[in-house]
């Protein structure tokens, strides 16, 4: 079946789009490049959702390597074999081709996709079910990564070390500014406890057993919070792989647990709830809370504030910028009170 423009057709029960490049005359190409009919869309997160005959569908634009892509083809076939089902497949086009472009040469993507709503970050029967659903993803990253046999060269999880240098580079960077803004005078006054906590976060990382990471080494989601996780009625479906990679899966758990707290006032009860969650399906051992603990302690939001100013223009710095940093000044002493919470409930020292 050709598709053309003039196919949309836009069902009573989705929002119709007005508007925008993704119902311009120049997608229709793009759209044309895929068997299948459109029977709807609606807009998603840089994306657009559509509803075809052949299934929920997403296609948004595409600023990585063809290599990288294929890699996701393969890993996400291979995922789907071990059982983990709901994935945002990869579509090929007519060609059998990964990337259609339009006519302006932009490239696109199309993955399989869902119709539902996104976890709610303030639910904790969702978060609960979404850390139920990572568990279950490591166990079958574990096989996966088993199965192929590959060896795995061990990198410091974190990369502590690399991050600390880049914010003592861009501390030293706006030291020798002779004028200074708002968000770098605050920054100067902000950056030696952040850094004080850098190193005693580092200190700790070597003074860990490495022997314990080899058994959380497998496949990582790498960007797994509640956008990641779909409630489709009846199963749960996971996209956004685009970080995933082999690694330290603890990571994907302890940023979940990041991403949730900034959007919970650091309820230490709902942290707990959601770790239970996972150790009920994934057990956990008291050095694996010990480095959860150790992650959770580097100063990790003020580390991506400085780089995100450091590839900024420095003519005019974003409010949002200035924003971003007061707050998370703000939430420091709420931040400190969640790990001193998080070593008493586990039983061990700071």
């Amino acid at each position: 079946h050709t598709i053309t423009y003039r196919d949309f057709r836009f069902i009573q029960s989705m929002k119709t789009i007005q508007g925008g490049d993704f119902l311009s005359e120049k997608m229709s190409e793009v759209y044309e490049a895929y068997d299948m009919e459109i029977l709807g869309a609606v807009r998603g997160r840089g994306s657009m959702i559509l509803k075809t005959d052949r299934g929920i569908r997403q296609i948004s634009p595409f600023d990585g390597s063809e290599e990288r892509l294929e890699q996701e083809r393969e890993f996400k076939e291979n995922l789907y074999e071990t059982g983990f089902h709901h994935i945002d497949c990869c579509v090929p086009n007519r060609e059998g081709e990964l990337i259609t472009c339009d006519r302006y040469g932009n490239p696109y993507v199309m993955r399989e996709y869902f119709e539902g709503r996104e976890c709610n970050s303030g639910s904790i029967c969702d978060l609960n079910q979404a850390a139920a659903n990572l568990a279950v993803f490591h166990i079958r990253g574990r096989e996966l990564y088993a199965k192929e046999g590959r060896t795995y060269a061990y990198r410091e999880p974190g990369n502590f070390r690399r991050k600390t240098q880049e914010m003592k580079k861009i501390r030293s960077f706006i030291s020798k500014r002779p004028t200074k803004n708002d968000f770098e005078l605050l920054y100067i006054e902000a950056y030696d406890a952040f850094y004080r906590q850098a190193i005693d976060c580092q200190a700790m990382m070597d003074a860990c057993d490495r022997t314990n990471i080899a058994g959380h080494i497998g496949y990582c989601h790498g960007a797994y919070n509640y956008h990641s996780v779909l409630f489709c009625g009846g199963y749960l479906a996971t996209v956004n792989f685009d970080r995933f990679h082999v690694g330290y899966q603890l990571i994907d758990l302890y940023q979940f647990i990041r991403k949730v707290m900034e959007k919970n006032n650091y309820n230490f009860n709902m942290a707990v709830k959601i770790i239970e969650e996972y150790d009920r399906i994934l057990p956990l051992t008291i050095e694996d809370y010990r480095y959860i603990y150790i992650l959770y302690s580097y100063p990790e939001k003020f580390w991506k504030v400085s780089n995100r100013y450091m590839n900024s223009r420095k003519c005019w710095i974003s409010p949002a910028n200035l924003e971003k940093l007061s707050k998370l000044i703000t939430d420091e002493q709420e931040k400190q009170k969640f790990l001193s919470d998080f070593c008493n409930h586990y039983g061990f020292t700071s």
